[in-house]
């Protein structure tokens, strides 16, 4: 390689190395910040741990890569000295290189991938960072692979091999096969300098930072800001985030009520949160905590996840005691349980369900101050279970439906994992997507996956990109991160039926956001900017609403 393709080559890597450092780093610190009752032991040496995982992933990354060719090019040295240069801060050469690079090989031997993304597997939370990890895997791997400007054919099934490892890591057929205790990768000698010190302590301190200091007044009013900015920046859910923003006004009236010694009304924390999958029920629940959190109604605000296997045990004896833990780990915080309506069954002869819920509903009353319980699922059966308990009729009062999202919508969340992800979607890849999302919404019933169908769609779609990568000889930026048209894929319609959709005659309309008239649009303009014939106004253009003619 010449200088340029050289400078190129290491600009290129220390992103991805960054990118990687960063993602464990802060998933780490948003858990231990988040939800530190989901970790084991102690929660402030999980970024720690973090650190770790995402040293070893780099190492596993390019090991597994340079000894597909049984040799180590001149290049391949070069991406080595970066790597341990931003790892470990040291910049060796020579003898000292080749001795750093025998120690990290003979390290990656002890390494597995299911050990390395197992926090992503294992903790709800991170799993919408698994596509971001892929990505980064498969960057490294094709830089690695191709840095010395020819992709040998060992190379290239070693591409196609890792693709097909990290995918079963991050996606196990049997999640509980992630269930053991997280450990660190082995210990490297390489990490124990000072800086490496340094920055380990650094991030001991940032995750321990304000964990149980008392907030005052203006970290509450910051953190109620920062709350309420990330409800603002969900996509399409206006109805759901009006009724957040009422029930926020009328906590925060009765707590500045409370503050001046005057009389309060009691207040119902539980809710009900009714409407299909992947419309962001979870998310908007962890929002509400925050919320609650902010305000001082729930000293924490942490969100438990769960759903009938966790409040149901599978000897009689067992549920009472099984519900009264999961509760008491959402004290001070909110208890939110997915598919609620499966606790009891329409036939009445699930006495097991039965003992979850009133052993429920009796927490929900005597610790009414002290714990939020969200009951999520499907509208009409929700509706069945609350209105089937005169229990749980009154003490969930709140009910907030989450529509599905619409093909607009479902683009702009596609457009959003892209930027997460550090890829580009032209025009026609945009279509693609667009035409692919219509069809599905208007055929859609009521197990429309939404944001989970296009989480899978993006990752398919990335996958393909990197099955399409990985034989290419040159690599360029531009390659590793543009989803192409021919990446789209949609695991729900087959190849020809999507290029019908494509093809067929429709027509594609925006809002000018300036005169708010209709504006006809052509697929070419997707991801561009474009002049309203009417008013003149100028607007970027990601998507469009769809008609057929």
């Amino acid at each position: 390689m010449n200088d340029l393709d050289d400078t190129r080559l290491i600009g290129m890597l220390r992103r991805v190395v960054r990118d990687c450092g960063k993602l464990y780093k802060q998933c780490g610190t948003w858990m231990v910040r988040r939800f530190p009752t989901l970790l084991e032991g102690d929660a402030g040496n999980f970024v720690e741990l973090m650190d770790d995982l995402h040293r070893g992933l780099l190492i596993k990354v390019y090991v597994t890569v340079v000894r597909a060719d049984n040799r180590w090019s001149a290049p391949e040295k070069k991406v080595a000295a970066a790597m341990i240069d931003h790892l470990w801060d040291q910049q060796l050469r020579g003898n000292d290189l080749r001795d750093a690079a025998t120690e990290l090989f003979q390290q990656a031997d002890l390494l597995k991938w299911e050990a390395l993304v197992a926090p992503f597997v294992r903790y709800k939370p991170l799993a919408d960072s698994k596509s971001h990890v892929e990505t980064i895997v498969m960057r490294l791997a094709n830089l690695v692979a191709k840095c010395d400007g020819e992709l040998l054919d060992e190379e290239s099934i070693a591409l196609h091999t890792l693709q097909r490892e990290i995918d079963m890591a991050l996606y196990p057929a049997d999640p509980k096969s992630v269930l053991a205790p997280l450990e660190p990768p082995a210990e490297k000698s390489r990490g124990n300098s000072a800086t490496a010190k340094q920055q380990k302590e650094k991030q001991q301190e940032d995750a321990n930072a304000g964990r149980s200091e008392p907030m005052s007044k203006a970290e509450r009013e910051r953190r109620l800001s920062v709350a309420t900015a990330e409800l603002d920046d969900l996509i399409g859910l206006d109805a759901v985030k009006e009724r957040v923003k009422s029930y926020t006004n009328f906590l925060r009236l009765q707590g500045q009520r409370r503050d001046a010694g005057l009389s309060t009304m009691p207040i119902s924390l539980h809710m009900s949160f009714v409407g299909n999958p992947g419309t962001g029920k979870t998310t908007v629940a962890r929002i509400v905590g925050q919320i609650l959190g902010a305000l001082g109604t729930l000293t924490s605000g942490h969100v438990v996840e769960t759903d009938r296997s966790g409040l149901v045990a599978e000897y009689a004896g067992q549920t009472a005691p099984k519900t009264n833990a999961l509760c008491d780990s959402a004290m001070n915080g909110i208890l939110f349980i997915d598919e609620a309506y499966s606790l009891v069954d329409a036939s009445g002869d699930d006495a097991y369900g039965r003992e979850a819920v009133q052993c429920l509903l009796k927490r929900m009353e005597d610790d009414r101050e002290s714990v939020a319980v969200i009951l999520a699922g499907y509208s009409n059966e929700m509706t069945q279970l609350i209105r089937s308990n005169p229990g749980l009729s009154s003490r969930v009062n709140t009910t907030i439906e989450f529509d599905d999202y619409t093909p607009l919508q479902l683009g702009q969340i596609f457009e959003h994992l892209c930027d997460q992800n550090q890829y580009a979607i032209p025009s026609d890849a945009r279509h693609r997507v667009l035409m692919g999302f219509h069809y599905l919404y208007m055929e859609r019933d009521r197990h429309f996956g939404n944001g989970r169908l296009v989480r899978n769609i993006f990752e398919d779609s990335v996958r393909r990109l990197a099955d399409r990568i990985a034989d290419a000889s040159q690599l360029t930026e531009s390659l590793l991160t543009t989803l192409l048209a021919v990446d789209i894929s949609i695991p729900e319609l087959d190849e020809k039926k999507l290029d019908c959709l494509v093809s067929a005659d429709h027509v594609l309309r925006i809002k000018c956001e300036s005169c708010n008239s209709n504006v006809r649009i052509q697929p070419e303009s997707l991801g561009r900017r474009i002049k309203c014939g009417k008013c003149s106004h100028v607007q970027s253009v990601g998507w469009a609403n769809v008609a057929e003619v």
